[in-house]
Parts: C-alpha cells; structure tokens; sequence
C-alpha cells in the first residue's frame, strides 16, 4: 500500500483514516510512504501567511507526525513500513545546513530521530536530497523533484526520463502513463495525496484525494498497480468521503 502527500498537520484526517480502513481490511505486506509525510511548514522558506505563525507550530507538527506514525505501527503490527523522505522532509535538514550547520551531527538532530521512526520500525530511505526512491522488484517508488500540470503528464515525463516502471508522489493528482519499449513494457502512476485541498497558498488547486495498492507475484517481478480515488461528496456536515475496494464501499 502506497500512502504520499500528507502534509502533516495540514492533512484531511478523513480521508486519511478511509485509507487505514481499506489498509486494515487488506492487511498489506509493505506500506510505503512515499514522501511529504510532514509539511515542515514553519522552516520553509515559502511566504507564511502571519495569523498562522505560532512559535509552537513546528513542535505540534513533529508532535502529529510522530502519533500518526505509532498509530500506522500500532494498525500494522506485522507490516514492513519504508518511509521514503520528500522535498518536505528535505526542508528539515536544509534548514540547519543553513542556520545552524554545527549542530547537525549531535544525536536527536535528524528529522526520522525527531519523528521515532526507528522505536516504530519504520524504516528511512533519505540521501539528504529532494528526491528518494524505494526499489520493489521491477518497480521503483519515489518521490521525485516534477511536477507537471496535468494529470498522467508526470508519469509520462518519468518513465520517457527513466525507462522504468515507477509510482511517483509529489504531483497530489492520480495519473497513469504506459509506454512499449524493445524489450518490455513499463506503466508510471501518480499516487494522489491526503491533504487539505484548500491550503492557504494557491485557490483550488487540481488536487486528487487517493492512494495506491501494489500486488506483486512473491516468485517473480510481476506486478499489478490499482489506484483508489477517494471521491469528497457534498458540502459541510453532509460532507463523506468514498472509495471502493474489493468490490466494498468504504466511506466516512
């Protein structure tokens, strides 16, 4: 199960809890979490709207990102967790490369010590860049530095750049793209998000609610990849948000 584009606290807790029900009900060997898991806003270097400055706001945030990753643990006893950092994870290491360079190397400093992500066991793929990737037989896992404008335009751009199976974060539309090369064919997909729709910076933004199921053959590298677009229905408290799986309507 692939989960991207949270943007803790900026998250839709709705949306997010439909993903866990349909994970509970699948029980996934692997839940990938494919970067922008926390959104570090206080330390980017983006304009912050000032009626939402709080000198707390980083704690609270770090404070969030560590609950959602002990509850995802505590749903998923037995699941292999691999946390892939985003370009918002990024912004952490960034920011004390740039302000306070001589503390960077003192235990407790790195963002996956903030978050616990080893007591969760939850592993951590972070080069320190803006761009990660997780390898899952034939197919590649990241969170990418593009995004283009429209859906499947990403994914497209990805596989053509390289040759290469691969579900892409970042973009917080789905999309999918295929292409025949000689010798094979690759499939690229845009994983949705799970985050407010509405953020602060930028008016309705061709944002998608979602996220993808992987199923992978145990004895080979073949594999399938469905997407689940979670559909937001409604307005104030006749709100729900749906999704299918298995043939089930999930909703809340």
């Amino acid at each position: 199960m692939v989960l991207s584009d949270l943007h803790i606290p900026f998250h839709c807790q709705r949306a997010v809890t439909l993903a866990l029900a349909v994970g509970c009900s699948l029980k996934p060997d692997i839940i990938i979490l494919d970067g922008d898991i926390v959104d570090n806003w206080e330390i980017s270097e983006f304009y912050k709207n000032p009626k939402h400055h709080n000198k707390d706001n980083l704690k609270s945030e770090i404070l969030q990102a560590r609950a959602f990753l002990a509850e995802l643990r505590r749903l998923f006893p037995e699941s292999r967790i691999v946390y892939i950092f985003g370009n918002h994870e990024f912004r952490w290491m960034k920011y004390i490369a740039k302000h306070a360079r001589e503390l960077a190397e003192l235990d407790g400093m790195t963002l996956e010590e903030q978050l616990r992500c080893a007591e969760n066991r939850i592993e951590v793929i972070n080069n320190d860049t803006k761009e990660n990737c997780f390898a899952y037989g034939k197919l590649i896992i990241g969170h990418f530095d593009l995004a283009n404008k429209y859906s499947g335009y990403t994914a497209k751009n990805l596989a053509d750049q390289k040759s290469i199976s691969l579900i892409q974060g970042h973009t917080h539309r789905g999309g999918s793209s295929f292409r025949r090369l000689y010798d094979r064919d690759i499939a690229a997909y845009e994983n949705f998000c799970l985050c407010n729709r509405n953020p602060e910076f930028v008016d309705h933004p061709n944002w998608q609610l979602g996220f993808s199921i992987i199923y992978k053959d145990k004895t080979s590298d073949f594999f399938q990849v469905n997407q689940h677009y979670i559909a937001e229905l409604g307005d104030g408290a006749d709100r729900t948000y749906k999704t299918i799986f298995n043939g089930l309507i999930y909703e809340n």
